[in-house]
């Protein structure tokens, strides 16, 4: 292999290692706060070990008993660190506890309709991990993001995340393309936080309507083409989406 071969593949090890995040999940989510709370207190990490396993019982359930926890799935686990960093954090120590939650849903929506109002936080890496750490905390486990709700902007918002190639006339006028990846970028990222805090991710399309002033050549001929392969590309290009939410009334288009 010459040197410069060499040194191309070189950085392009070096541009993936860069783009490609390294995700966690709930249960090491929940073992990091649980180190934190330690080092809040002034213990070192090994203060209070906690053996973790997993057993069968209803979901997101778990018990600490002495120097163990046990859980019916990884986020119950996560509860269950979170538990114990709760009581380092208030008295020092962990004590036996259960937790079982009473409703099985408990989520939350955003609604999406300015971009000069939202891109501030919407953008913000750390917002997202912060807001999903804070809902996690708080046992939230939906969390419901809604695009076109009652506007023409992001209606549909498929044009805004990708272009594709089959359909070389739907744009919208004055996107970047740096934008549109970077806007799915942000879909991405945010739908994989939420899954790193045990949070399912669910993906509100509100309006597919094909008159509106934002995004140009959709017709009403090739929107039910269009939508099926943009919605198919999406979910390939963000896996953590759990679910999609389509509201499908007359007014949606």
């Amino acid at each position: 292999m010459t040197d410069s071969k060499r040194d191309v593949l070189i950085t392009l090890a070096a541009i993936l290692i860069v783009a490609i995040p390294s995700f966690a999940g709930p249960e090491e989510f929940g073992s990091a706060e649980f180190q934190r709370a330690l080092a809040q207190r002034g213990l070192p990490p090994t203060a209070s070990s906690l053996e973790k396993k997993l057993v069968s019982g209803k979901p997101e359930c778990f018990t600490i008993s002495g120097t163990s926890i046990s859980a019916s799935d990884k986020r119950g686990l996560m509860y269950a660190f979170l538990d114990a960093a709760d009581q380092i954090r208030a008295n020092g120590r962990v004590s036996n506890a259960t937790g079982c939650p009473a409703v099985a849903i408990r989520g939350i929506r955003y609604f999406l309709h300015n971009h000069d109002l939202e891109q501030q936080w919407y953008y913000s890496r750390d917002y997202w991990d912060e807001y999903f750490a804070m809902l996690a905390h708080n046992r939230f486990n939906r969390f419901n993001l809604v695009f076109a709700h009652q506007t023409d902007y992001l209606a549909p918002p498929y044009p805004f995340w990708l272009s594709l190639p089959d359909f070389p006339e739907i744009r919208v006028p004055g996107l970047s393309d740096e934008q549109r990846a970077k806007n799915l970028e942000m879909l991405q990222y945010s739908s994989q936080t939420a899954a790193d805090h045990g949070i399912d991710f669910t993906l509100g399309i509100w309006e597919h309507n094909y008159e509106n002033g934002m995004v140009s050549g959709i017709t009403r001929e090739n929107i039910g083409p269009y939508s099926h392969e943009a919605l198919k590309t999406i979910l390939q290009r963000c896996p953590a989406i759990h679910s999609v939410q389509m509201r499908t009334n007359e007014e949606s288009g």
